[in-house]
């Protein structure tokens, strides 16, 4: 059944709500539980909480007074007795604080949207690597089968040419397809370690020891475009970082006109002189004539200018590329249901029709290799159609930012407040 694309449990709850969607079917209850067990305490989450705990510090810093009130005590003694105390405070005439804290804000919402972005890409890695050593596992599994088959067949071949029952050509032709499956198993092997550390450098467990895997059986649900699909675009994790920097782009203009301003410093004192009470009021007021700061505010307009269009490509990218990932897992997805359907025979069957033949001489050393050959060459093209299925799906997932969804980990409890 076709489906539609789901907004995320992070996005705008108001568009969430309004936006046309058929919910699609989750990953495996297995699937799920592996993931959550290594996700919810990986290395990599816990740094992007930081992160974000730290542009929420920030925050909370720039909401506070740009001044502090000054505290002034004077004394002197000569022929008179001086002494005095006084307190001073500079104005933030042009609002440093707000213009600041408004672009600390932007700048956490940025940070919460990058947390998000950054959970899905943790999730998808972590499915991908685990995906990866499995594929990589079963092609392993046929490498060995045809090296032990490989193996099988030049020990044949030699007795068959002891017997005369084979040429010397035919004999080489045993030798260097014995010995071309050495080679290639060699290559499988050391991608099959490579998948296996890539594996543990992501879970920090060894995956070959691991009985707890899960199966990667799934099914691979059609999907398509959204209604509203600009307002999705617009929504996604990956636009809201733009946005933010944009807005607060846009307040650093206000902050540079605030800085420019002439902030007064009033000071009152008070104190007695001999016998005599003192009072006095200061009003200071800086005269911004040889710094006007205007190169200030013109470099912050262009700088905001430069991202408001940098915004406008970062949205046709991000369109382009849900487009292209979305039309890329329907032809994969085609490819891998159409080559479930093309009837294939059981290897096992196949393998041991093709000895029993080239046995009885029924069928030439050169065609029992060719048919050997395309028989392995299909089950092993078969788990790389597999391998890049979910590829390509992980990328739509991560593309349309549901990872979670499909995961059931709904949205990080990190919020604005």
């Amino acid at each position: 059944m076709a489906i539609l694309l789901v907004a995320s449990a992070f996005l705008p709850v108001s568009y969430a709500q309004t936006l046309s969607t058929k919910k699609f079917e989750m990953a495996p209850i297995e699937l799920q539980q592996f993931i959550q067990r290594t996700f919810l305490t990986h290395p990599r989450l816990t740094a992007a909480k930081a992160e974000f705990n730290a542009a929420r510090a920030k925050y909370t810093a720039a909401d506070k007074a740009i001044y502090n009130p000054e505290l002034e005590l004077d004394g002197e003694e000569t022929d008179i007795k001086t002494s005095s105390i006084g307190l001073s405070q500079t104005i933030d005439w042009g609002d440093q604080q707000g213009a600041k804290t408004a672009i600390a804000r932007h700048q956490l919402n940025a940070a919460l949207a990058k947390l998000q972005q950054e959970r899905q890409k943790l999730l998808g890695d972590l499915l991908m690597v685990l995906s990866d050593f499995k594929n990589k596992s079963q092609l392993a599994d046929l490498s060995a089968q045809r090296l032990a088959l490989m193996k099988n067949f030049f020990d044949v071949a030699k007795q068959k040419h002891a017997a005369g029952d084979l040429n010397q050509v035919e004999l080489d032709l045993a030798q260097l397809a014995y010995s071309e499956s050495i080679f290639d198993n060699a290559k499988v092997l050391a991608e099959h370690v490579e998948a296996e550390q890539a594996f543990y450098a992501l879970y920090n467990v060894n995956a070959a020891t691991n009985k707890a895997l899960p199966t990667m059986i799934v099914d691979f649900q059609k999907v398509t475009l959204p209604d509203e699909f600009e307002q999705f675009v617009m929504s996604l994790p990956q636009m809201q970082i733009v946005r933010s920097n944009v807005e607060a782009s846009k307040n650093t203009i206000k902050l540079r006109q605030s800085e420019a301003s002439a902030d007064p410093t009033i000071s009152i004192r008070g104190g007695r002189e001999d016998k005599e009470n003192l009072v006095g009021v200061t009003l200071t007021i800086p005269l911004n004539i040889r710094n006007s700061y205007s190169a200030e505010i013109e470099v912050a307009r262009r700088e905001y200018l430069q991202a408001e269009q940098l915004a406008q490509q970062a949205w046709r990218n991000i369109r382009k590329d849900i487009i292209a990932k979305t039309r890329h897992y329907q032809l994969t997805q085609k490819a891998w249901n159409q080559w479930k359907t093309s009837g294939q025979l059981s290897i096992q069957r196949q393998l041991k029709l093709l000895k029993r033949l080239w046995r009885a001489g029924d069928l030439s050393t050169t065609d029992y290799l060719v048919q050997i050959k395309q028989n392995l060459d299909t089950q092993s093209a078969g788990i790389e159609i597999q391998t890049t299925l979910w590829s390509s799906w992980l990328a739509w997932l991560n593309a349309t930012a549901q990872t979670e969804s499909w995961l059931q980990l709904y949205s990080t409890k990190e919020s604005i407040k």
